[in-house]
């Protein structure tokens, strides 16, 4: 059973780079090594491409395959970053590019979980993930969580998870900000779970999709920070949320560095690595984050604010992240559940339901209020009103 600081079975099975076991006497030889055991070419693309000439210059490898952690340069930019911004001590061999958070989190599985296995997941949960866990063999175990704190922020969370573990329990998965309740836990909170994790050699999984995006001065708080629990956590972060570029596919995984050679083994033979020049054109936005990062976040309270203000249904004001998240049982009004769900169609919203983000929340909604401009969220707001309260 691979309880922290055991990985997988199945990993043992996958060989390394063909390549590894040279690399000591490659890099001896330096720049003078003629490299021709790469399938890649020395050429630039000849066809136009719309990209800048200076990034291609200050750029020339964009389009060759790079170190299967991550072009170094980028790395070093996440490992400053990470110091700043998450007290998480982190060197540049202890990150890895992966293609989005949802990559990292699938290697994460596969790596650490043996068939038959189970991972605690902290519901409200991204949908996704129960995917993961049972791709990888694993069992996932559904645990209501987020928006008990929202009502009882001293719970005693220790004692409720320790009623779901049982002797094949190896992982627990926190998203904190939560996707989708909005709630962010304090130190006190992520303590406790600190302190089950470490009980039982569970392993961490922290999603962190949503860094940075907490609203009214609250801190968003990384729990491998907490350097007694750092060994055993994989911080997974994404260019997805607060950089704003879903579309390019880049997210990063932070562990320890000798398990993080034991993931690499995995990522290669799934898809060998991320983008070069994917990574290429954030080593600046992370560099420069300081400048925008958080007038975005500025940008989506003022309009969560909004939203709750607009919105005559009862709900809770989200903590971080980018959502409300709440129940309509009192607003059906005689109507099934999902014809509420297929009026709101009708009256020209969409919106995410309950049950897939947890099995204790069918009968719940999820609205995402900054995937439009603020007066389409104001619109939305209107129309769902008139759909919930006629």
């Amino acid at each position: 059973m691979p309880r922290y600081p055991h990985h997988a079975q199945r990993v043992d099975q996958l060989p390394g780079s063909i390549f590894e076991k040279f690399l000591p006497k490659m890099r001896e030889k330096g720049a003078d090594l003629v490299k021709l055991h790469i399938g890649d070419s020395y050429r630039q693309p000849p066809y136009p491409l719309p990209i800048s000439d200076s990034f291609t210059r200050e750029n020339p490898y964009f389009n060759r395959y790079c170190n299967t952690l991550g072009i170094p340069e980028l790395r070093r930019a996440l490992a400053q970053k990470l110091s700043e911004d998450n007290q998480i001590a982190a060197d540049p061999d202890a990150i890895m590019l992966t293609a989005g958070a949802c990559s990292a989190l699938n290697i994460g599985m596969m790596g650490l979980v043996n068939p038959g296995e189970e991972v605690l997941l902290l519901t409200p949960c991204w949908p996704f993930f129960v995917g993961m866990v049972k791709m990888a063999g694993g069992v996932p175990v559904q645990v209501p969580f987020y928006d008990r704190l929202y009502a009882e922020p001293d719970w005693d969370i220790a004692a409720h998870l320790e009623q779901f573990i049982t002797p094949k329990t190896v992982a627990l998965y926190l998203n904190t900000p939560n996707n989708p309740s909005g709630k962010v836990l304090d130190e006190a909170q992520l303590q406790q779970i600190v302190a089950v994790v470490k009980k039982h050699n569970l392993w961490l999984i922290s999603d962190e999709a949503y860094d940075g995006m907490t609203y009214d001065g609250r801190a968003h708080i990384s729990i491998a920070a907490n350097r007694e629990i750092a060994a055993q956590t994989l911080s997974i972060f994404t260019f997805s949320k607060v950089y704003m570029f879903a579309g390019l596919r880049l997210g990063y995984l932070v562990a320890d560095p000798e398990l993080l050679k034991q993931l690499n083994k995995v990522m290669v033979h799934q898809y060998y690595s991320p983008a070069t020049i994917a990574q290429q054109m954030m080593i600046e936005p992370v560099q420069n984050r300081r400048e925008w990062q958080d007038r975005f976040v500025q940008e989506c309270q003022a309009t969560r604010n909004r939203c709750s203000e607009l919105l005559k249904a009862d709900h809770h004001l989200p903590e971080g992240a980018y959502y409300l998240f709440f129940s309509i049982k009192d607003y059906l009004s005689g109507r099934d559940y999902w014809q509420v769900i297929d009026d709101c169609l009708d009256a020209g919203i969409s919106v995410a339901p309950g049950s897939d983000f947890g099995q204790d929340y069918p009968d719940f909604i999820r609205v995402c209020f900054a995937g439009e401009p603020p007066q389409r969220i104001e619109l939305a707001m209107q129309r769902l009103n008139r759909v919930l309260l006629g």
